[in-house]
């Protein structure tokens, strides 16, 4: 814990000398390098942090990459053991430092990296170490805390990170370009010269002091991680597509003018830190392409045709031009691929490029669940959404890996649902929803995305937050969150109140009103195209749920009298959606009170609300899948229309949407895509949800009472001649075997010890469930 450790940075004079002030520093790096004697390698767990973002490497290895994202308010260190780096003899720690100062924007024309995934102070490269190498002893044989220690510090004025285009403007990820003969390029070896690198400046105090009782609070206040640290797991990279180039060679040669053009397959698509040996190379220009698929005009070429697509402006480009010599160059930030193509273009000196090396990284779920069947695309299927899930996991959930690598409402809340499927983690979805409850804004709705900057507010997605934070609630029975955050409620649910027109229903509500990238909303941005004229049917439908949601919620704590203003409150949206919303003629929704446009979201929100009931409500949502110019629920919200058709008894109809999914088999998707198609992103993981429809719904399985110890279990095989497979749960797994029958269902499930529950048959009919295992049929 943070006791003797200083916040250090870059000594002013450096700053002057390099004339790098206030905006120009964004995007730019600080080098901390520590160098120190050991007599033996001894043992060494140390607090550390930065400002914006760090990666620590010893005697060239890496260690981490830090901070774990968080807001302007809420900075966290990671704690790490440097045992396994640490030898006898000299050793080298090295800190790369990166500052995003979220408070400075230069505007759509800068080129530099926006990097709206961080949100961080204008505070300069802050570092902040804590800690020492102790011997057998337990005694201190080297000091290595930060403003005790012999920290040097070099600023670099010969780069920044830029944005790549279309693919990173205002977004997330990050691009370099970097001139070897201008830069360190071995800083981090035991080699290299520091001795003209200035010491790095003390700045404050990391540990709170005497101001604490005065209630004066410190530039950062740092807390301990809440997740764990991300993986990073060795791997290289072995497939090359086409005609071999470097082949089973450890190394390739590019004599000097000489222009080679290597194009790797990663066979599926991840997240990975890289690693690129170079030697010699002067006057050489080395350019690395990473991609998800190959494109050509909307969908026309399979996702790994190389021989008849092409990468479009869907790459991101890190350009390197060595200067001679050894060169070890590592991105500082984590590129996601499925394709990399490496260009290397050789000047006066031959080029000896070895084998590219990475570490794949991400969120450690441990995804322990199975299923499969005798149809043969059941586990296909889970596995490519499990795949989906964690490449869109890291320090927060995300959007998506290679795009934005934000964490927003709606995606997280469904990414939270299809991590409770697959494992026993719940620690990033109560992170998420700490992210969502810091970003509050004074007008009473989370922020758009979380932790960002700059500010977004998507007006749609707090409604998202509240469903989130009932199902964490259902899953974990963690009563203390849902007490935590419940205020948080109340606040957007009267900014809706507040958003009542004459009509009696919501309307205008600002901002971003964003429901789906349902092409006939393409130019509103996803936005109903009735909210452009008044109420829209679906925004009050969702904002009805989240009423009913809400009165759980405050029914759960104790707040029954708020709980029944709620139910009164949605009843009355209700029964205005009724009256001025209803087509008689069509038999289904408007979009709005005057807009006659119909779709399978109004109809699967209003099943949700309780409008529709029985044999009516399954006559509506058959209609939304048999009637042409209904419009239909794209990926990101098939989860609400699957719900709806559950619950007017009619689920085999989703079988119709799910069949979106089998065909990115047939197009050679190894992840989900945002989209059904002529998708962006390739990896978006609000489409991952057939895991979700296969583990608690084709299976049954579902954990939703708020008590953990307890599961009801109804299976539905309309799609499936089978299933079996394991549920995981915290007393061990669920094993479950069904077997359609002509009269229903036979199999077993088999509960671990400390689980008891309900079997439910589809005609209603139900029996206790018991640890161990009891048969079906």
């Amino acid at each position: 814990m943070w006791k003797k450790a200083m916040w250090v940075g870059v000594p002013r004079e450096e700053i002057e000398e390099k004339k790098i002030y206030q905006g120009d520093m964004n995007g730019r790096f600080a080098y901390y390098r520590l160098e120190i004697e050991l007599e033996e390698a001894g043992e060494a767990i140390v607090d550390l942090s930065a400002n914006s973002r760090y990666r620590l490497w010893i005697n060239e290895k890496p260690v981490l990459s830090g901070p774990c994202r968080s807001n302007q308010f809420r900075h966290y260190y990671e704690t790490v053991d440097l045992k396994p780096y640490l030898k006898k003899g000299k050793n080298i720690l090295a800190a790369q430092v990166l500052l995003y100062d979220s408070m400075y924007t230069a505007g759509w024309q800068d080129q530099r990296a926006p990097l709206v995934s961080v949100a961080s102070l204008p505070a300069g490269h802050r570092f902040a170490l804590e800690g020492a190498v102790k011997d057998a002893q337990g005694v201190d044989a080297a000091e290595l805390t930060t403003g005790k220690a012999d920290w040097r510090v070099w600023l670099d004025n010969t780069f920044y990170l830029y944005k790549e285009g279309a693919v990173d403007t205002n977004l997330g990820a990050l691009a370099e370009k970097i001139d070897f003969s201008r830069t360190p390029g071995n800083w981090k070896s035991e080699s290299f010269d520091a001795s003209g690198w200035k010491k790095a400046v003390e700045l404050e105090t990391a540990a709170e002091g005497h101001e604490k009782f005065l209630g004066i609070l410190k530039t950062f206040r740092l807390e301990e991680r809440p997740i764990p640290l991300c993986v990073e797991e060795e791997a290289t990279l072995d497939k090359e597509l086409g005609e071999p180039v470097l082949g089973e060679k450890e190394a390739l040669t590019v004599e000097p003018g000489e222009k080679k053009v290597l194009l790797f397959d990663g066979k599926t698509l991840f997240n990975a830190y890289f690693r690129y040996h170079i030697q010699g190379g002067k006057g050489a220009e080395i350019s690395f392409t990473y991609f998800e698929k190959f494109t050509k005009g909307r969908d026309e070429v399979k996702r790994d045709d190389y021989r008849n697509g092409e990468i479009g402006n869907n790459g991101r480009t890190d350009r390197i031009f060595p200067a001679g010599g050894d060169l070890l160059y590592e991105p500082f930030w984590y590129h996601t691929m499925r394709f990399l193509k490496i260009e290397i273009q050789a000047g006066e000196e031959a080029v000896k490029f070895y084998r590219p090396q990475l570490l794949k990284t991400g969120y450690p779920l441990r995804p322990e669940s199975e299923i499969s069947s005798t149809a043969e695309w059941v586990q296909p299927i889970y596995e490519m959404c499990v795949r989906t899930l964690q490449d869109c996991m890291m320090e927060t959930y995300m959007d998506c890996p290679f795009w934005e690598q934000m964490q927003y409402p709606m995606d997280t809340r469904l990414q939270a649902l299809f991590t409770y499927v697959c494992s026993t983690d719940t620690k990033l979805a109560r992170k998420a929803l700490q992210d969502f409850h810091d970003s509050i804004l004074p007008m009473g709705l989370v922020q758009g995305r979380a932790p960002s900057n700059p500010l977004q507010v998507i007006s749609t997605f707090s409604l998202y937050y509240i469903f989130m934070l009932l199902e964490y609630y259902q899953r974990t029975g963690d009563l203390k969150v849902l007490k935590l955050y419940r205020s948080d409620v109340d606040g957007i649910l009267e900014y809706y109140d507040g958003k009542i027109g004459t009509s009696g229903l919501v309307e205008n509500l600002g901002y971003w009103e964003f429901i789906d990238w349902q092409e006939s909303w393409e130019n509103t941005c996803g936005r109903p195209v009735a909210a452009e004229e008044g109420p829209a049917t679906i925004i009050n439908l969702m904002y009805g749920l989240a009423l009913l949601k809400g009165a759980r919620i405050a029914e759960i704590t104790g707040r029954e009298g708020l709980a029944e203003e709620y139910r009164k409150r949605q009843k009355q949206i209700a029964e205005k959606v009724q009256k001025l919303c209803w087509d008689e003629e069509r038999g289904l929704y408007r979009e709005g009170p005057s807009y006659r446009q119909f779709s399978q979201h109004a109809q699967s929100w209003a099943v949700l609300n309780g409008l529709l009931k029985g044999e009516k409500a399954r006559a509506v949502m058959e209609k939304t899948f048999r009637e042409p110019d209904v419009l239909r629920c794209y990926f990101s919200t098939c989860y609400e229309l699957f719900r709806a058709c559950e619950l007017a008894g009619c689920y085999e109809l989703t079988g119709e949407q799910m069949d979106w999914w089998l065909k990115l088999l047939d197009e050679h998707c190894t992840t989900c895509p945002e989209t059904p198609a002529g998708s962006r992103s390739e990896c978006h993981a609000w489409s991952a949800l057939p895991m979700y429809e296969l583990m608690s719904v084709m299976a049954g399985i579902r954990r939703e009472s708020g008590e953990p110890s307890n599961v009801v279990i109804k299976p539905h095989l309309n799609a499936v001649p089978d299933l079996r497979g394991k549920f995981a749960t915290e007393y061990g797994s669920i094993l479950f075997y069904y077997e359609k029958q002509e009269n229903g269902i036979r199999g077993s499930i088999t509960l671990p010890a400390g689980m008891t529950g309900t079997f439910l048959y589809p005609d209603g009919t139900s029996f206790s469930l018991v640890a161990g295992k009891n048969r079906i049929g």
